[in-house]
């Protein structure tokens, strides 16, 4: 379908890969969530081998197992495939061809669009996440999270008169401005929707896109920029003046980002939050270090060498304070501390070496840190369910 040799060409978007250092760090944290899954399937196994008894209902960590080596496979296949399988979009002087790939479903949807066939094109902005893994960068420069960046939606009717949409995203305004400026040529009518609509069916981007009251021309001259902002903010002035009580609601009750231009920046805010927060060093370091002396208080024999109970109350409490003093509690603060504590426990074995009663104790430490693992890997997600609700409620009853 795409020729790059036809001399009509003019311009294309082709998505970016990610940066090595990114793609590194992905297969390592996948690697880790992996073997915890596998821990969490081989370590009940083995544990009631060794005790039997009550460690039996420890087979039930065996199904959370099996969903995170699923979801790790099924994850990396996709992550392979997006990295390799590029989207793409070329501009011709008569048509615009694109290859589009859907990696949840590993199918790929790919046309050519005459200008003859485009109704309208609409110019708006979308949000593209985690784009400091896609950009490249110096070692020490500070990235964000995501940028917004422009996207055109290309409302055209294809072979069968039926309506359809091409969603073209970009990276930099400049590439935007060049396909404004082909498709204004041939006198494609330009609208400017303050709709983010990046993510959803083509049936409710088409759907959406007919609103008149969320879009309105866009007289494109030169630069993209300054005139795109004026055009979405005059958009979102007209909708508060004529809906004031449902935009004052939905900023209020925060709705899907996809489906208000307020809302969208409110849900812009909450992305920014993946920076490790300085309450996480504390809770790690008192965490740790309590361990360590239970670790020496054990290889004098003042408590028991047996220490999976100490060692489980330990991470429970250091759980419930770490998630509770997150700012933002997502899916991922759960992961994290069960990866740090992982890596935290070997560093603690390290030291084991050292140990006065030969290499029993290490046996022993190495046991019970296993077993208040796997615990803990069963508890924190209750823990996290509760106190993501505890906030919920909170937050509902002060009306944010």
């Amino acid at each position: 379908m795409i020729h790059s040799s036809d001399q009509d060409f003019i311009h294309e978007r082709c998505d970016r890969r990610m940066e090595p250092f990114y793609w590194i760090l992905t297969f390592e944290a996948m690697s880790f969530v992996f073997l915890l899954g596998i821990a969490l399937i081989g370590g009940p196994i083995y544990l009631v081998y060794l005790y039997q008894s009550w460690t039996y209902i420890l087979l039930l960590l065996l199904l959370p197992g099996a969903w995170l080596v699923r979801f790790t496979i099924r994850y990396l296949r996709s992550a392979i495939r997006k990295n390799r399988l590029l989207n793409r979009y070329k501009l011709y002087e008569d048509r615009i061809e694109y290859r589009i790939y859907n990696h949840s479903e590993n199918t790929v949807r790919e046309d050519a669009i005459r200008f003859g066939q485009i109704d309208r094109v609409y110019v708006s902005k979308y949000i593209s996440q985690y784009d400091y893994a896609y950009r490249k960068s110096k070692l020490r420069e500070a990235q964000p999270v995501f940028r917004i960046l422009p996207i055109i939606y290309i409302q055209y009717r294809d072979g069968m008169n039926k309506k359809r949409v091409l969603a073209v995203p970009f990276y930099e305004n400049g590439e935007t401005e060049i396909w404004l400026k082909e498709l204004q040529n041939h006198g494609t009518p330009l609208w400017a929707t303050n709709r983010l609509l990046s993510e959803l069916p083509e049936e409710e981007q088409l759907g959406m896109l007919d609103e008149e009251v969320s879009s309105m021309p866009f007289p494109f001259d030169r630069y993209l920029q300054p005139k795109l902002d004026s055009i979405l903010n005059e958009i979102e002035r007209r909708e508060r003046a004529k809906n004031p009580d449902e935009f004052h609601d939905a900023a209020q009750a925060q709705v899907d980002p996809r489906h208000s231009g307020t809302a969208g920046r409110n849900a812009l805010q909450a992305l920014m939050r993946l920076k490790p927060q300085r309450s996480t060093l504390i809770i790690f370091t008192l965490l740790f270090a309590f361990l360590f002396v239970s670790i020496k208080l054990a290889d004098k024999g003042i408590i028991s060498p047996d220490s999976t109970g100490i060692c489980l109350a330990v991470l429970f409490v250091a759980a419930v304070v770490y998630q509770y003093l997150v700012k933002h509690l997502t899916f991922w603060v759960p992961l994290r501390f069960l990866f740090i504590s992982f890596f935290g426990w070997a560093l603690i074995g390290g030291f084991m070496l050292e140990s006065s009663a030969g290499p029993a104790p290490g046996e022993e430490y190495y046991t019970s840190a296993m077993a208040a693992v796997i615990l803990m890997a069963g508890a924190v997600w209750p823990l996290f369910g509760i106190l993501y609700w505890l906030r919920r409620k909170r937050r509902d009853r002060r009306g944010v």
